[in-house]
């Protein structure tokens, strides 16, 4: 029998409200998040690659703890009745306001994200898509998993997800049209951020503005495939530069051909050329670029892709490198590359930090001012 007043159910609906107002900040655990940063581990070798070799096992506090601070103050103005009901209430949170990756969390900040609750459920595994960005040079995405009290509690989600596929517009998303997955710590193991990019400046087709996006998902020990359909719609507002400027170092031609400013993503195309084409080189010998505004800021590197123009080792190598967001416009950025430094075994050297060395090029930096009425 309820025997809840009609005054208790109108304070809890004003509680309900009041949790869903009301922001959360939860402590992410800087230490353990600093180390991951510090270990570079975002190359563009390390991709999802569509298999389990996602291993992100970044610890957080989970922000219902957080919560119960916030309440504690509410629910010593309730009833006793209400402050046990308190229990029954959701408590929403977005998948990308917990990331480290500055981008997604402005698109949550900013509410440019699309908050979505598409779900799918198979032999007691909810998977549920939470939201979604796409600016035009990115697609991330943002899940969820519900599943029975106790089972699986201490493998993440990454960890489960064996196999993961993407159709756009009901055309498969292979190596020869998308960058492939890349994954990226959440904020807890029940939740995983996964993102790709079109592959239009190294000869694929763009990206449409809109276009639905299917998700294929497997889990382990669950044979059904989840499948869901995600609408994803260009948010805009972005600043396109082509500077095509060009530095020359040793045998090679380096050249910044395209710079996209967007609210999340910082997005740079590079272009490494060989002057003589006889040479060959190894593509354990590319050149990385670290991007700093105008006061010395570097971005942080969030992922990246590239391919050579042809299938002959000594075509172009085209790289499209994305890295945080600047907070405003700059009026200049400068672009710093660099190459990593090998032992005789072909490993990393590596520095008193555990971190790969590398080795500036001052003569391939660049510095690209900025009209601010672009």
């Amino acid at each position: 029998m309820d025997t809840r007043s009609k005054l208790e159910d109108k304070e809890l609906a004003q509680i309900e409200r009041f949790i869903r107002e009301t922001p959360v900040e939860v402590d992410l655990v800087n230490r353990t998040m600093d180390k991951y940063e510090s270990s570079r581990n975002t190359k563009p070798s390390e991709k999802f690659r569509t298999r389990k070799n996602l291993r992100q096992r970044v610890m957080m506090i989970t922000a219902s703890t957080a919560m119960i601070f916030s309440l504690i103050i509410v629910t010593g103005l309730i009833s006793p009745t209400m402050a046990a009901t308190m229990k029954e209430v959701p408590l929403l949170s977005s998948v990308f306001k917990f990331t480290r990756d500055l981008g997604l969390h402005a698109a949550d900040e900013k509410g440019l994200s699309t908050k979505l609750n598409i779900s799918v459920t198979h032999e007691g595994f909810t998977l549920n898509v939470t939201e979604v960005v796409y600016d035009g040079t990115r697609v991330a995405i943002g899940i969820e998993r519900h599943h029975k009290e106790g089972e699986n509690a201490k493998e993440s989600l990454s960890d489960q997800i064996s196999n993961i596929e993407f159709l756009l517009n009901g055309e498969p998303l292979t190596h020869t049209n998308f960058s492939g997955v890349f994954g990226q710590p959440s904020k807890d193991n029940n939740s995983a951020i996964f993102e790709f990019a079109d592959l239009k400046n190294q000869g694929g087709i763009p990206f449409p503005k809109q276009f639905i996006l299917t998700l294929s998902a497997t889990i382990t020990g669950i044979s059904e495939p989840f499948k869901m359909n995600i609408p994803v719609s260009d948010i805009g507002n972005y600043v396109n530069l082509q500077p095509n400027i060009s530095r020359k170092y040793k045998n090679n031609q380096f050249t910044i051909e395209q710079i996209i400013l967007t609210p999340i993503t910082t997005s740079i195309t590079t272009r490494i050329a060989l002057l003589d084409k006889s040479t060959s080189v190894d593509f354990r010998e590319g050149i990385s670029i670290e991007v700093y505004d105008e006061q010395g800021h570097e971005l942080k590197l969030i992922n990246g892709n590239g391919r050579r123009e042809t299938n002959k080792g000594n075509s172009d190598l085209i790289m499209d490198l994305r890295v945080h967001p600047f907070e405003t416009l700059p009026k200049a950025i400068t672009i710093k590359p660099y190459i990593h430094l090998y032992d005789d075994e072909g490993s990393y050297q590596l520095d008193e930090n555990g971190d790969p060395k590398i080795q500036y090029i001052p003569e391939l930096e660049i510095t690209i001012p900025i009209n601010s009425k672009d």
